[in-house]
């Protein structure tokens, strides 16, 4: 299976007098950007993964304050996206100003230099959008090329959904049934730790019926059931993938939402056909392997080369 194209740029992999200029070549296709003078002088820190999609990319970063700017570019006809998680920025659109702050979605029109806003955080509009994006991102580590097709209709098709005025057009509304589903998802795997995570707060949520939400978690083998094997996944990741240290089985059950060792226990060989151990075992054998085949230094980021062959 052939995976999606993915790239990390960490600027502390480079030299202190580096950072930024490798920084700042990186994301001129999108902007010119300098640092901001700050009292203390703190160095420059930015780290930027990024997964090219073919028809889009999509990009995760952050990085101490810098000042960024864009003249009007006529012959790009691209829309940048800009989910704000945290932190946020304030300037000039023209002569009008604009302030985007955590959780608002920022719509910029490459081509014409205007932004705009999608509905603010705590809408269901925007709640639907938010939680889509980032459970695209969360997926793109296991997909495939061959996935890219669906992924870049059900994104576009969400994205467009959130920003059209009026009704969403009939080819639009498959897509966007499935960010939907996908908002669903998403928030049920940041809440997986909460032991009132059910069908009662999903609908409260994000406004569905009891029937529409099990009619968006057919394929999935029901609400219930998804939930479930979310927490077993987060389970085997927290134990196969990470160094828990002192920490013990209990307390990783625990927080990935069983009320029970023995029940976790259970459930989970039967799901990976492994115990708990075992997979801890497999974690840090594999850990080490992939220590002993690191290379020798840092590679130049591929983003800036993706961003212009779009």
């Amino acid at each position: 299976m052939e995976r999606i194209p993915h790239d990390k740029l960490d600027a502390l992999q480079f030299d202190r007098d580096e950072r930024l200029e490798v920084w700042r070549q990186s994301v001129e296709p999108l902007f010119d950007c300098r640092a901001a003078r700050e009292p203390g002088g703190r160095e420059f820190q930015g780290r930027l993964e990024s997964f090219n999609l073919g028809q889009t990319l999509i990009a995760r970063s952050e990085f101490t304050p810098l000042h960024f700017q864009r003249d009007r570019r006529t012959s790009d006809d691209h829309l940048l996206v800009q989910l704000y998680t945290h932190g946020g920025y304030q300037g000039y659109n023209g002569d009008r100003k604009v302030q985007v702050g955590p959780g608002d979605i920022s719509l910029l029109d490459m081509g014409l230099g205007l932004e705009t806003l999608a509905p603010r955080s705590g809408t269901p509009l925007a709640n639907i959008l938010a939680n889509h994006l980032s459970s695209v991102w969360e997926t793109l580590a296991d997909a495939s090329v061959d996935d890219l097709p669906a992924i870049n209709r059900t994104l576009v098709g969400a994205v467009a959904g959130a920003f059209c005025q009026g009704p969403v057009r009939e080819d639009a509304a498959m897509p966007f049934e499935d960010a939907a589903r996908d908002a669903v998802r998403a928030f049920i795997v940041h809440n997986l730790d909460d032991p009132g995570l059910g069908p009662a707060r999903l609908c409260r949520r994000f406004g569905l019926s009891r029937t529409r939400l099990y009619r968006l978690f057919e394929p999935f083998g029901g609400v219930a059931g998804y939930i479930r094997e979310q927490r077993l996944d987060r389970a085997f990741r927290e134990l196969a993938e990470r160094d828990l240290g002192q920490r013990r089985l209990v307390e990783v059950a625990l927080e990935c939402g069983f009320d029970s060792q023995s029940h976790f226990c259970r459930l989970f060989r039967q799901r990976f056909g492994m115990t708990p151990g075992e997979a801890m075992e497999q974690g840090r054998s594999a850990r080490l392997r992939r220590s002993q085949a690191d290379g020798d230094g840092p590679s130049r980021p591929e983003f800036r080369d993706w961003l212009l062959s779009l």
